[in-house]
Order: C-alpha cells, then structure tokens, then sequence
C-alpha cells in the first residue's frame, strides 16, 4: 500500500485570537505531563470532502485557539495563542485493495503512514514539526469506495485523550454544518485556575520510555463482547459489606468489576507470567515487584464534576502492587489482580483530586509512588503501563458522510505500554500492546489469552 502525500499546507483559525486570550497558561497537571504527541485515527468512507475538512478545521481552531498557538520559548508552561496555525496534510493511497480491506486486517506499518509525521522521531531543531501543537494528514484511497483517514498528532504538553475527543467531535461537527448553538459544547478552559501552574524547582515530567536499543512491536488483541463477558465472570470480586448486616459483622457479596478493569487485569497476569517464565527470574533471590499505572480520567471526581469538555492533561495516574517474594511465591490468581486494580483506581477520587490543588501535592504524591516502587534496591520492579480511551465518543465523530468505520491509536514505539479503545460496536475492548520484540513473540503465544481475543 502506497501512501503518498500531495499536499502540505498550514490551516490558521477563521478568526483571530482576541488579544487579552493571546496567552494561555498551562495548568501544572499540563506542566507535567510528558512532552510526547498523541497519534490517532478515524477511518470513514464516502467521497472527498477536504474542502469541507479544512474550512470546518479552521472554524473549529477558532474554539480551540491553543491549539493553533506555539508554546512558547522563554516560558515552557506557556502557549502564545499567535494563530500561526495547524500542519494540514493531504495524501493518496494507492495498491491497497481499499479501506475495507485494510480495516480487515490492519497493519501497524501502514498505520504509521497515515500520521502527519513520526510523533517519536520529531528532531528538535526541526522547528517546522517540533513547535506545532497540533498536525493534521487526511489521506484519501484512490478507489471506488473513496475511502478516508484521518490520522492526527496532538501535544500531550496541551491535551488528552478525553481533549483530543473534544476536538475531533467538535470538528466534525462543524464540517456536517452544525451551528454553534448545537455544537454548543466547545472546550472549556478551566484547568489553568483550578490547578494554577507552579515553580516545578528543576522536575522534568518524563519523556517517556522509549528503549531504543532493542525494537518495540505493537499488537492489536481484540476482546469482542461475548469474550469480555465471559472474563468479567472469571473475575468476580469478594467485597466485605457491613451496612446490612443486623449483628454488626461482615457479609460477603460480590461484584463485577468494569470491563476496563477485567482486561487489564487480565493483560497484567500475562505480562506476570511472560516475565516469571524468563530464564533466571524464578530462581533469583529478591523479591521481584510488578506494578501496573492506569491513566485515570479525573474529570468526573471532582467535586463538583468537570464538564467532559474541559481542555487539558485531566487525568491521575493509579499504581497497583503485586510482589513475588523470596520463597517462590508465585501465587497471583486473577480475581486478586483485577482488585488490586479496582482498589487503586478507587483512590483516585474527589479528595485526591482536591489535593492536586494543593501546591506541591502531586509532584509529592507522583515522588513517593514512585519510591514505594523501587523503595528497596534489594528488588527488582516490572512496570506496565495503561492508558484506556474506552468511552470517549470518538465513534461519534460523523463529518457529514457517516460514523467512522474503526478508530486506533498509532503504534507506539514505548516499551510495556497498553492503550485500549472500545470496538465500534462499543461492546468489546482493543488492546494495543507494545513490548519488545522478545517479549511480544512469547506474549502473544500465550494459549489463555489466543482462547480469549481474536
């Protein structure tokens, strides 16, 4: 499949930014998030529509003036709001079979063509790429179909996933016509005041982890919905109710855990085994740790709740612990896992998210999750990774010609990195996972999980 660009242009907002909005503050949750870019794509058929596409772009830039600014040079937590513009791509796709074939059987290396640019392999003196808050590439397939992608980058320094929905669902909306009465839902700036930014005193937010030296290979594991049932069931979770109970003790009931929750922690036993199987980890003598982050959406725990438009890096990351010990142990059912990740996504609630107004608290608390994880030197700590974008409307997205056929995020180049996204029946769960090319080889051979995705 031949992916080639014919077009390269730069998209300003229909309107200029007024300017007592010239600049915008990050909030401190945006001062440390890692300065990467975000990838995705939303897939769709019909005709060409790029006209269409860039005058709604522009129009929607208008809202999201940020987006169109350039953070600036002598105040990294700043964005001058100076509408230099957005990066607009447009591409043909050629000897590919069409879009509906692709989305059959995706390969991960066309993907990354779809991308305005590599957003791991941006080249800091590049100012053109390096500077540019947001980039756009709508490739069109040179078929009958006329089938398009549209593949985006955006800067996790401004937004996340739940920002980057915001946008692609606010532009959509305006190239299918809507009026700002019924788009009505544009962002809301609110995070600069209620987490105003902060003298990080020489912390810098990391750039990811990215292992250079060895290759990283990503996979899709789809979990349809009937699969994903049937892993809820096997999770099941014993929780001690005392409300009830007229004698004053502990009965047990039991609960399902969230489909997000039973992947994952499934997902996570994996990786365990993956690892305790490697040459000379089951007979070492420390004690090994195996923690898993899960990227928490903090917008509703806040009291009072955020509105699912507020702009910006609004979300918490969650830490779950499991420790094999010296003796062997090498006990870590299930059930057990999925509530260890239930119970550190609980944490995160209202009063956590009051504390991150405090000055200093998260960069306390991120400080000390990270020194409960290798608090020993004695041990040896595995960390995996999660980002779930379940949930966000990003099938909502019709730009005037239907739904999407399939969303994904890009491939990342990130070692021990989990991303999943609703199927486009909302039902199931992708998982896209990232390892090394070792460890992918041995994961995806694991018989309980071929049993489960498909």
């Amino acid at each position: 499949m031949k992916v080639e660009v014919v077009s390269r242009e730069t998209i300003k907002p229909s309107s200029p930014t007024p300017h007592h909005l010239r600049t915008f503050n990050l909030s401190f949750l945006d001062q440390i998030a890692p300065p990467t870019i975000d990838g995705d794509h939303n897939e769709n058929y019909k005709s060409r529509r790029c006209d269409v596409m860039k005058k709604s772009l522009s129009e929607s830039l208008t809202r999201f003036y940020p987006l169109a600014g350039r953070i600036k040079d002598d105040d990294d937590s700043s964005v001058d709001c100076n509408d230099d513009g957005v990066d607009y791509l447009e591409a043909k796709v050629t000897n590919g079979g069409g879009l509906s074939q692709f989305i059959q059987d995706p390969d991960v290396n066309v993907q990354r063509r779809f991308l305005p640019f590599q957003p791991f392999d941006i080249d800091p003196s590049d100012e053109a790429t390096s500077k540019v808050l947001l980039a756009v590439q709508v490739s069109i397939f040179d078929d009958s179909a006329g089938g398009i992608v549209i593949g985006m980058c955006i800067s996790h320094r401004l937004a996340d996933a739940s920002s980057l929905s915001t946008f692609i669902n606010d532009w959509a909306a305006t190239a299918r016509g809507a009026t700002d009465e019924q788009i009505n839902k544009g962002p809301c700036f609110e995070l600069p005041t209620l987490f105003p930014k902060v003298d990080l005193m020489g912390y810098t937010p990391p750039r990811g982890i990215n292992k250079k030296e060895r290759q990283i290979v990503t996979k899709r594991f789809v979990f349809e919905a009937s699969k994903k049932a049937e892993l809820k069931k096997r999770s099941i979770i014993n929780v001690a109710n005392t409300t009830n109970n007229i004698n004053g003790g502990c009965d047990n009931i039991l609960e399902y855990p969230t489909r997000v929750e039973a992947v994952s922690a499934f997902i996570w036993k994996c990786f365990v085994e993956l690892d305790q199987a490697k040459e000379g980890v089951a007979a070492a003598p420390s004690p090994r740790v195996y923690s898993v982050t899960h990227a928490v959406n903090t917008r509703k725990r806040m009291i009072p709740p955020l509105p699912t438009n507020a702009f910006g890096n609004m979300y918490s990351p969650a830490y779950a612990l499991l420790l094999v010990n010296t003796e062997g142990e090498k006990d870590h059912p299930y059930p057990n896992l999925v509530e260890k990740i239930r119970e550190a996504i609980k944490k995160i609630d209202g009063e956590h998210v009051k504390n991150l107004q405090s000055t200093d608290v998260y960069l306390n608390y991120y400080l000390e999750q990270m020194k409960n994880i290798v608090s020993s030197g004695q041990m040896s700590t595995v960390i995996l990774h999660f980002s779930s974008w379940c949930g966000f409307p990003i099938y909502e997205a019709d730009f005037g010609w239907g739904k999407p056929a399939w969303a994904a995020t890009a491939p990342l180049p990130l070692d021990s990195v989990v991303v999943l996204m609703d199927t486009r029946s909302g039902g199931g769960i992708e998982a896209w996972v990232n390892l090394t090319k070792e460890d992918m080889a041995e994961f995806e051979r694991d018989q309980e999980l071929l049993a489960l995705v498909s």
